[in-house]
């Protein structure tokens, strides 16, 4: 059974993560695998370490896959809800509260492995109407975020004041997205100009966890160096203060880290379908039967963006596809995917950088049970 170091981060000034190309007003409220991957490679790179040899001794043997980086409140870790719905429900709550259901983005710990175990869901939907009392399952966040009832007592402290009733969980915020006005000056006319921002903010004793599976992790990152267990701690410290997403200069993305804590999944095994904890990018050998397989369900997310370089100027990425967490994929063998190089190419080759950009596409994949299967089956 693959165990992952989880590591939670706390957001004191909030967060920027970006969703929709150049659009500032919108930000994300999870930090993708291949996002959390190349801010670990900066920072390698702030720490005076050669950023292409890390990246290029990953892709040769990778000493560890990431998930991304879900919400969490208080004790109560999410995970993303999974791409065919049906593993969850049967067709009659599919039907009669299909809405409700696909406003869920995330369900905890506690439900994810009741799945795992080949349990139905459907009794553990939180009630249509707030006035109703919960039972087996409580909502969060307007019902974005799914528990257990029994989850409850882990949630942050301060929700706790009172237990007369849960009803109300229902509009406790985890985070809390804004439009945050901002301002740049012309430098030719000194005439300056509003724009916006888009800004999460996570409460008290929330914000978001991510998981390291390592497979090697006492390699060295070069020769006679550091192991990649000492680099990562190193490169989560200089994260801390760097921050991680956008509009860092305004004081978005810095963090405190707590843990890692143990966390166990189910094993993955080869052609048989896994929940995918992380973005993935197949390999050519790993196509079409890792998202053609059965029981594979799968999104996409099309993914660019800029690249910061110390030898050149901010271009824009190549862009790929990746494969969405809570897809359910079936690759041949583990660890699945690959680290893409997405530098852009130009006519002029003077335009050209450099150096590789690395997108992390390596997988983790909890495995599906037999009895999962059967229940869905």
């Amino acid at each position: 059974m693959p165990s992952l170091d989880a590591y939670r981060l706390s957001f004191s000034g909030g967060l920027h993560l970006g969703t929709r190309g150049l659009n500032l007003e919108e930000a994300g409220v999870h930090l993708p695998s291949d996002t959390l991957f190349a801010a670990l490679v900066d920072a390698w790179r702030e720490l005076g370490g050669n950023a292409t040899a890390y990246g290029e001794r990953y892709r040769q043997a990778p000493p560890y896959v990431l998930t991304s980086a879900f919400p969490f409140a208080g004790h109560v870790r999410f995970f993303p809800m999974p791409a065919d719905l049906s593993r969850l429900f049967g067709e009659r709550t599919l039907a009669n509260d299909g809405k409700r259901i696909k406003r869920i983005r995330y369900l905890s710990e506690t439900l994810f492995r009741l799945a795992f175990d080949g349990r139905r869901l459907d009794d553990y939907l939180f009630p249509a109407e707030d006035y109703v009392e919960p039972k087996a399952g409580i909502a969060l966040q307007e019902g974005a975020l799914w528990l257990a009832a029994d989850e409850v007592s882990d949630l942050p402290q301060m929700w706790q004041s009172s237990r007369s009733s849960v009803r109300g969980l229902r509009y406790r915020q985890v985070w809390a997205s804004a439009r945050v006005p901002r301002v740049t000056v012309s430098r030719v006319e000194s005439a300056s100009n509003i724009f916006y921002a888009g800004r999460v903010r996570f409460a008290p004793e929330c914000g978001l966890w991510f998981g390291v599976q390592w497979l090697d992790p006492d390699a060295s990152v070069n020769a006679g160096g550091a192991t990649f267990a000492e680099a990562l701690r190193e490169q989560l410290a200089v994260l801390q203060h760097a921050g991680l997403g956008g509009e860092r200069a305004a004081g978005y993305g810095a963090f405190t880290c707590a843990g890692p804590d143990s966390l166990a999944l189910p094993d993955p095994a080869p052609n048989r379908p896994g929940w995918l904890l992380s973005r993935y990018h197949p390999r050519e050998d790993e196509l079409p039967d890792a998202l053609t397989g059965e029981g594979a369900a799968y999104t996409l997310a099309s993914v660019a963006g800029w690249l910061r370089s110390p030898q050149s100027a901010a271009q824009r990425r190549k862009r790929i596809y990746l494969v969405n967490e809570g897809s359910i994929v079936c690759p041949p063998g583990f660890p699945a995917g690959d680290v893409a190089d997405v530098r852009p190419t130009h006519e002029n080759p003077d335009g050209d950088v450099s150096h590789p950009v690395y997108r992390c596409g390596l997988a983790v994949i909890a495995g599906i049970s037999a009895r999962q299967e059967a229940a869905h089956g």
